[in-house]
C-alpha cells in the first residue's frame, strides 16, 4: 500500500513536470507565438501561410530583467490558460515574474503584473524579438514588413519605452530603435525602468552623475506591450484598432482618426499675427489654402505661458477672439513654444526661483556668506567645474540665483566673481551647510524643470489651450524633457499630459521622433530655414527625411521655408514641385511685414494654393511624381477649364574658372545651347562658387551682339538672377541685396541655337568658380480633369 502511494505521487509529479515543460502556444488570427518551457519565443507564425518569421539561431526571450547591472533571461516558463498568467522564473536571481497574457483578434497583449522581488529589478526588456523580415524597418513605429506581411510591437503605456535601453536614464538620441535592422533581418524591442528610487544618471552626455529624484510608485510593474502580425496593407488600420482597444491616444479630426484624415500633414503658415492684424493674416492663410496660422513667438515667457501684452493686450480673451475668427474660416490657430524650456524672466525663475528647477548637482556651503559676498566656498567642485555646457553659470541657493565666473581649481573650492541676486532674485545671507545647486541651462537664456515641475508646465499649456481654443502646436525642443533625467519617459509623459488634459484635439508636431508619442503626433517637421538660400537651406535633409517618414507611417513633410519680401514665384514653384512629388506638407514662415512688402504676395499665395489643390487631387502620373521629387527640376503649373498644364523647364549648366593663358589670349568661356521651344524671356542664374574671395566686373554676351556688364565686386556665394526683365543680386544665404539698373532691355530667346560668352576678374589666389545656368520653359504636359 505504501509503495503504491509513493508511485502515485511520483506519477503526479512527473505529470506536473511534463505540463510545466510543455510549449506555450499563443494565438491571434494573424500571428501565433510559441514560447518554450524556458521562456524563449520559438516561433512567430503567420497562421494563414504557416510561415515562421522568427530568425533561427537567435535568442528571443519574452522578457528579460536587469538586477544591478546584469541582464538575465528566464530559465523556466509556465502558463496557466485559465488565469492567462505566464510565470517566468529567473534562476540566477531567484526572481519570478508574472505576465498577464491576453489573446485578442487583432493582437496579443503582454503585461508585467508582478515581480517576486520588484525592489531588486532595475529594468525589464521585452525581447529583443528577432525576425527574418528586413525589407522595410519602421524604427519608430516598431513595425517591420516585407511587402506582403508585417509584424509590429506597440508600447501600451508611457512607462513602456519602445526601443533599446542605452543608459540609466532611458534616453535615446537616435531617431528610433523599436525596430532595428539586423544581419538576420530585424529585431523588435521595448523596455521599462524602475523610477521609484532616487538615482544618478548622465544627461545629454554633458552632465555626468546628475541626481534624479524618485517618482513614487513608478516601478516596472504595469509595463505592457502589444504584438501583432497582419498583411502589410492593413498595418495602419490595425494600429488604429489596437489604440482603441488598449486605451492608447486616438485623436480625431472632424470625426476621423488623425492618421487617416486628409487634414493630417497639411501645410501651415508661421507668422506674427496679433489682435490688430489677425484679419489680414487669416486672409493670407486662406489665399494660400493653408491649414493654420501659427504664431512663432506669442508668449511673454515660457513656463507659465502668459501672452505678450504688446500683441495680445486682452490676454487669453484676445487670443480666443483670434481663434473664433479663424474657426469661422475653417482655419486653425497655432502657437509656438519650446516645450519645457523656461525663460529667466518667467515667474518660475523670478523673483523667487522654484525649488523644482533642474540642477545638474549640488554641494554645501562650508562657511556662512553675506548678501554681498563675491566668493562662495563650497565643499566640492564636482558640478561647478563643468562649465563647458553652461551658458549662464548659475547657482541656486535657497531663494537666490547667483552667477559666477569660475570655480577655483584647488581646495577650499570657491565660486569666484559672484554676481548676487541674478534674474531679479534677492541677494541674501546663507548659512554654512546650505545646499548650492548648479542650474541646468541652454544658450537661449533658459533654464529647465525637474520631472515634477515639467508635468506642472504641461498642465499650464493644456490650461492655455482650453481657455483659448488654440488647436495647433509643435513640441519644439521636446528633447528638453531630458533635463528631468528621465530620458524618453520624460518626453512621452510631457506630451501625453498636455494632450490628455486638453479638451479638444490639438494638431501637433515635433522634430523629435519617439514611439509612444507617435500615437499623439500629427506630423514630424523641423525648422530653421535660414542657413542658406530658399532652396539650399537644409536641402538634402528635407529629401532624406521622406523615406524615414514613409516607413514610419507619418505624413510627408518638407520642413520650414522662409517667404521674405523678395521671394520669387520661381522659388515658390520649386518648393511646391517637391511638395507635389512627395504629397508633402510644409511650414511657410511668412511674417506680416514681408507679406505686405513683397510685391508678388498675391501671386505667390495663389501658386501655393494651386499646387496644393493639384496634388491633393492626385492629378500627377507616377512619371511626373518622380520628376517632381528631383530638386534639380523646375516646373510651372497652370489650371484651365479643361484641366492643368504642367510646364517643365530645361536647364543648361555651364562653369567658368580662372584660366592661365598666354598674354593677350582671351580668357572668356563660350557656351552653346538650343532653345527648342517658343520665344521666351532669357532666364539665367550666375552663382559665384567657393568659400571665400571675390570676383570683379563680370560680363555676359548673348549671340555676339548683346553685352550685359555688371561692374563691381561680388563675394563668394553671391548670385545674380535674371528673369528676362529684371536682374537681382542675392547674398550667400539667398537674401536679396539689390536690383541692377538696366540701360537697355534684355533680348528674348528665339527658337534655335544660342551662344553665350562670359568672363570676370579673379584675384591672384583663388578657388572661386562661376556656375552659369540658363533655364528654358518647355511645352506643357496636359493633364485633363
Amino acid at each position: 500500500m505504501y509503495v503504491k502511494q509513493i508511485s502515485t505521487v511520483i506519477l503526479f509529479l512527473l505529470l506536473c513536470a511534463n505540463l510545466s515543460a510543455q510549449q506555450i502556444n499563443l494565438k491571434s488570427p494573424d500571428l501565433n507565438l510559441a514560447v518554450s518551457p524556458t521562456g524563449q519565443i520559438t516561433a512567430m507564425l503567420n497562421p494563414k501561410t504557416n510561415k515562421n518569421y522568427l530568425a533561427p539561431g537567435v535568442k528571443a526571450p519574452l522578457l528579460k530583467i536587469r538586477t544591478a547591472n546584469d541582464w538575465e533571461e528566464p530559465a523556466k516558463a509556465v502558463f496557466n490558460p485559465k488565469s492567462g498568467i505566464m510565470t517566468l522564473d529567473f534562476a540566477q536571481s531567484k526572481i519570478s515574474a508574472d505576465i498577464k497574457v491576453t489573446q485578442k483578434k487583432s493582437h496579443l497583449v503582454f503585461e508585467l503584473t508582478g515581480l517576486s522581488a520588484k525592489d531588486k529589478v532595475k529594468a525589464i526588456s521585452w525581447g529583443s524579438y528577432p525576425t527574418i523580415i528586413g525589407q522595410t524597418i519602421g524604427e519608430v513605429i516598431g513595425v517591420v514588413r516585407d511587402g506582403e506581411y508585417a509584424i509590429g510591437l506597440q508600447s501600451l503605456n508611457v512607462k513602456t519605452i519602445g526601443g533599446l535601453l542605452l543608459n540609466d536614464g532611458g534616453a535615446d538620441d537616435s531617431r528610433g530603435s523599436v525596430a532595428l535592422t539586423q544581419a538576420y533581418g530585424s529585431s523588435l524591442q521595448a523596455f521599462s525602468l524602475d523610477r521609484s528610487k532616487a538615482r544618478k544618471t548622465t544627461v545629454w552626455t554633458q552632465y555626468p552623475d546628475m541626481p534624479v529624484s524618485a517618482i513614487p510608485g513608478e516601478t516596472t510593474i504595469g509595463s505592457k506591450i502589444a504584438v501583432f502580425g497582419c498583411p502589410e496593407n492593413q498595418v495602419l488600420s490595425r494600429i488604429g484598432v489596437i489604440e482603441v482597444e488598449e486605451g492608447l491616444p486616438h485623436p480625431l479630426i472632424n470625426g476621423v482618426w488623425h492618421k487617416q484624415s486628409p487634414e493630417t500633414g497639411r501645410a501651415y503658415l508661421i507668422g506674427d499675427f496679433d489682435e490688430s492684424n489677425i484679419d489680414a493674416m487669416l486672409d493670407y492663410t486662406k489665399q494660400a489654402g493653408l491649414m493654420s496660422v501659427y504664431h512663432e513667438s506669442p508668449f511673454l515667457s515660457w513656463g507659465h505661458f502668459a501672452l505678450n501684452p504688446v500683441s495680445f493686450p486682452n490676454g487669453n480673451a484676445g487670443m480666443k477672439t483670434c481663434v473664433d475668427k479663424a474657426s469661422k474660416m475653417g482655419i486653425r490657430i497655432g502657437v509656438h513654444t519650446l516645450s519645457t524650456f523656461i525663460n529667466t524672466n518667467d515667474p518660475y525663475v523670478t523673483p523667487v526661483p522654484d525649488k523644482r528647477l533642474a540642477l545638474t548637482g549640488s554641494s554645501i556651503l562650508t562657511a556662512n556668506i553675506s548678501p554681498d559676498a563675491t566668493e562662495i566656498t563650497v565643499e566640492s567642485d564636482q558640478y561647478f567645474k563643468n562649465l563647458k555646457p553652461s551658458t549662464l553659470h548659475a547657482v541656486q541657493i535657497g531663494e537666490e540665483i547667483i552667477r559666477f565666473r569660475t570655480v577655483s581649481t584647488t581646495a577650499p573650492f570657491k565660486l569666484l566673481d559672484c554676481q548676487r541676486g541674478a534674474y531679479g532674485t534677492k541677494a541674501a545671507a546663507h548659512v554654512k551647510g546650505t545646499a548650492a545647486g548648479m542650474m541646468m541651462d541652454y544658450p537661449y537664456n533658459t533654464l529647465f524643470p525637474d520631472f515634477n515641475l515639467q508635468q506642472e508646465i504641461a498642465g499650464n499649456l493644456s490650461r492655455f489651450f482650453n481657455e483659448t481654443g488654440v488647436s495647433h502646436m509643435d513640441f519644439d525642443g521636446h528633447e528638453g524633457c531630458f533635463s528631468s533625467g528621465e530620458g524618453d519617459y520624460g518626453m512621452q509623459a510631457f506630451a501625453d499630459k498636455v494632450l490628455k488634459d486638453t479638451k479638444h484635439t490639438v494638431v501637433n508636431g515635433t522634430s523629435r521622433s519617439s514611439h509612444y508619442y507617435w500615437h499623439n503626433c500629427s506630423y514630424w517637421n523641423w525648422g530653421e530655414p535660414w542657413y542658406g538660400g530658399f532652396r539650399e537651406s537644409q536641402g538634402d535633409y528635407r529629401l532624406e527625411n521622406q523615406p524615414f517618414l514613409e516607413r514610419n507611417y507619418m505624413p510627408n513633410m518638407l520642413g520650414w521655408f522662409l517667404l521674405s519680401s523678395t521671394t520669387t514665384a520661381e522659388d515658390i514653384e520649386w518648393m511646391m514641385a517637391r511638395a507635389a512629388g512627395y504629397n508633402a506638407g510644409f511650414a511657410l514662415v511668412a511674417r506680416y511685414k514681408n507679406l505686405q512688402k513683397n510685391p508678388n504676395t498675391k501671386e505667390l499665395l495663389a501658386l501655393i494654393k494651386l499646387w496644393q489643390d493639384a496634388y491633393r487631387s492626385k492629378i500627377f502620373s507616377p512619371d511626373q511624381l518622380t520628376r517632381l521629387k528631383n530638386p534639380e527640376n523646375d516646373f510651372h503649373l497652370e489650371q484651365h477649364n479643361k484641366g492643368w498644364n504642367l510646364y517643365p523647364f530645361k536647364k543648361f549648366k555651364f562653369e567658368h574658372a580662372k584660366q592661365v593663358l598666354q598674354p593677350g589670349q582671351p580668357t572668356f568661356s563660350e557656351w552653346n545651347f538650343v532653345n527648342n521651344n517658343a520665344e521666351q524671356p532669357l532666364n539665367f542664374s550666375l552663382t559665384f562658387m567657393g568659400k571665400e574671395g571675390v570676383i570683379s566686373n563680370p560680363w555676359i554676351e548673348l549671340d555676339g551682339y548683346f553685352k550685359l556688364e555688371l561692374p563691381g565686386e561680388y563675394e563668394a556665394g553671391n548670385s545674380i538672377v535674371c528673369n528676362g526683365t529684371t536682374i537681382k543680386i542675392y547674398n550667400s544665404k539667398g537674401g536679396f541685396k539689390q536690383e541692377v539698373a538696366l540701360k537697355q532691355a534684355i533680348p528674348t530667346l528665339k527658337p534655335g541655337k544660342h551662344t553665350i560668352k562670359f568672363d570676370c576678374g579673379f584675384p591672384e589666389e583663388t578657388e572661386l568658380t562661376n556656375r552659369f545656368v540658363v533655364k528654358t520653359i518647355s511645352k506643357p504636359e496636359l493633364i485633363a480633369k
